[in-house]
């Protein structure tokens, strides 16, 4: 391990080590002042994240630079992250001074990297499912402040990978934990952590230090194991959000929806702010398509900078690479339409560190039946329609803001879960009568008109839900049983719908051994035309919208306009406004 006197890889002293630290920095300045890549001020940019076992197989000879920067090309990279730990993978800082310099002659800018993970010889592996590390014992952070004083004074920017989290629950975290929750718990270990072992002693190094806390995908399980988004990003420069999707149709990674990564994406962007930069995605369990799906996901999210994980697969010519760079000069155009323009749409609330069981990922499918979800983190006072989760219930104020919002007009849309939760007087508001416990079922067709419409894949419905004085828009068929699945009531100058869907609950997860991502599939991304023409109409009618297309169309609403994409495999006939356009596969297209 590099301790803090060596004194090697770059010759000298610790204090010449700094000299040649600060005669690189001003090279790499200089260079990308000349405007030899992608500018700070480009609507998008792209950069690729080099784990450490990357910079040892790939950059540490002249000759396997060359070929890096041959391989990267075609993408316009203008960025490194040339990460020094990962577990026992260590790189010695002189060495990633080495290579940063090569690069800044290329007009290719660095940044450091940590993935806090354990090794036999870094921090202290966690008692517990998963592969992280355990954060009370001493060893884990002194290492993990060794490595900032360490690789600070080579980089101005550092990146800290997906893994600052926990599910530790060793005798030493049980006594730690006390009476608070294991989510509770882990949120403010991880909080009070950021400063001393990270912030102090990179500043201590290097004064002009920029801290990136990069969070993953899974937002709905964040608070479980210790991210707690509003607090780490207060105290980190920039944000970068996981957008890693991959394949719907496997297990491997998570049943995970396309859509999620703009959900992950706009939910951190209404808790951190403007110190959201970066999109971070992979090529695991990806075809061309499934990446470059990930990339548009991302910049229809807001994305200033694409992230790439990892070099590895860039340089085995993984086939997303390929498609991506033809796909760049349009994804460009997209970022610069969207710079500066409003969003509108749903707003989908979810306070942080709420509980999402029986809707959790909810956001995710909404999106993929064609509804401008935007999800919020604060209750949207201002919103014409508002979907309320069970997430939202967290906020202990919600019947009272929810009662405002429909005394002003506004429709609001509840699930069963978020009416049992919050009690009779909601279930008597929305006209609708519910059981203690929700007793899930999945139906087989839905009625909308006197025809039943048959499902594909069935619907996952609380068959505890019962009409008591609202109106059935569309009835579920479960078995002999009819269900109402979409109702509505007037509530003062507002409108309150319930719509009858479930997600996964935590049992769900337990069943088939997963902790973080959607653990099975569901129907409801893929529903019928007819029957989401029929959700959108009651939805989408407050904004003024009128939008029909079948499932998997994804509609982004941006000031008067709007922009569809295409997650499916086959095109699509779709309308906006009367105005009808046969949208391709997987392609984009501007509505007006």
């Amino acid at each position: 391990m590099y301790s803090r006197n060596h004194k090697g890889a770059v010759g000298g002293s610790r204090d010449s080590w700094r000299v040649a630290h600060l005669v690189g920095y001003a090279l790499a300045v200089f260079v990308i002042a000349c405007g030899c890549r992608s500018g700070a001020n480009d609507p998008l940019q792209v950069s690729v994240y080099c784990t450490a076992g990357d910079v040892q197989h790939y950059l540490t000879t002249p000759e396997s630079r060359q070929r890096v920067l041959s391989a990267i090309e075609p993408l316009k990279v203008s960025r490194l992250f040339l990460e020094g730990r990962r577990g026992d993978a260590h790189v010695l800082p002189g060495q990633l001074l080495e290579i940063r310099d090569f690069f800044a002659g290329q007009g290719i800018h660095c940044s450091g990297g940590i993935a806090t993970v354990p090794g036999a010889n870094f921090g202290v592996r966690q008692t517990g499912g998963l592969d992280w590390l355990n954060w009370e014992s001493p060893k884990t952070r002194a290492d993990l402040a060794g490595f900032f004083t360490d690789n600070a004074p080579v980089f101005d920017d550092l990146i800290v990978d997906d893994c600052f989290c926990t599910g530790d629950v060793s005798p030493d975290a049980g006594r730690a934990k006390g009476t608070r929750s294991w989510g509770e718990y882990r949120r403010d270990l991880l909080v009070s952590l950021v400063q001393p072992l990270m912030a102090k002693p990179a500043r201590a190094a290097n004064r002009r230090t920029n801290l990136i806390i990069k969070f993953p995908q899974w937002y709905d399980r964040f608070h479980l194991f210790g991210y707690d988004p509003p607090r780490m990003s207060a105290q980190f420069d920039q944000v970068w959000v996981g957008t890693e999707v991959r394949d719907p149709n496997t297990q491997r990674w998570g049943f995970v929806q396309p859509t999620e990564g703009f959900m992950n994406f706009r939910w951190l962007t209404s808790a951190a702010g403007k110190k959201v930069r970066g999109a971070w995605f992979d090529h695991l369990e990806c075809n061309a398509q499934n990446f470059v799906d990930q990339a548009c996901g991302s910049v229809l999210a807001g994305a200033r900078e694409l992230t790439l994980f990892h070099l590895g697969d860039v340089m085995e010519g993984h086939p997303g690479d390929a498609l991506l760079a033809t796909r760049m000069p349009a994804l460009r155009d997209l970022a610069n339409g969207l710079q500066g323009k409003a969003r509108r749409g749903i707003a989908f609330y979810k306070p942080p560190g709420s509980d999402g069981d029986e809707n959790l990922y909810l956001a995710d499918y909404l999106g993929m039946i064609g509804l401008p979800i935007l999800p919020e983190a604060r209750y949207p006072e201002d919103a014409a329609v508002v979907f309320l989760p069970v997430q939202a219930a967290a906020d202990v104020t919600l019947f009272d803001k929810m009662q405002r919002h429909l005394d002003r007009g506004a429709t609001v849309v509840v699930t069963p879960a978020l009416v049992r939760s919050l009690g009779a007087k909601t279930a008597k508001l929305a006209g609708v009568e519910l059981g203690p416990a929700c007793l899930p079922a999945k139906a087989h067709a839905v009625e909308i008109t006197i025809k039943p419409l048959a499902l594909d894949i069935p619907l996952e419905v609380d068959s505890a839900l019962k009409a008591s004085g609202c109106e059935v828009e569309a009835t579920a068929r479960v078995d002999e049983s009819r269900l109402p699945f979409l109702t509505s009531r007037t509530v003062g100058r507002g409108r309150l719908l319930v719509l009858n869907v479930r997600t996964f609950s935590e049992q769900d997860f337990r069943e088939v051994g997963e902790w973080l991502l959607a653990p099975k599939q569901l129907g409801l991304s893929r529903i019928p035309q007819q029957l989401a023409d029929t959700i959108r109409a009651g939805l989408l009618s407050p904004l003024h919208v009128d939008f029909r297309a079948p499932s998997g169309v994804e509609l982004v609403l941006v000031g008067n306009e709007a922009c569809v994409y295409s997650l499916r495999d086959d095109d699509a006939r779709i309308q906006f406004r009367g105005k009808t356009l046969d949208l391709p596969a997987h392609q984009l297209a501007w509505l007006k």
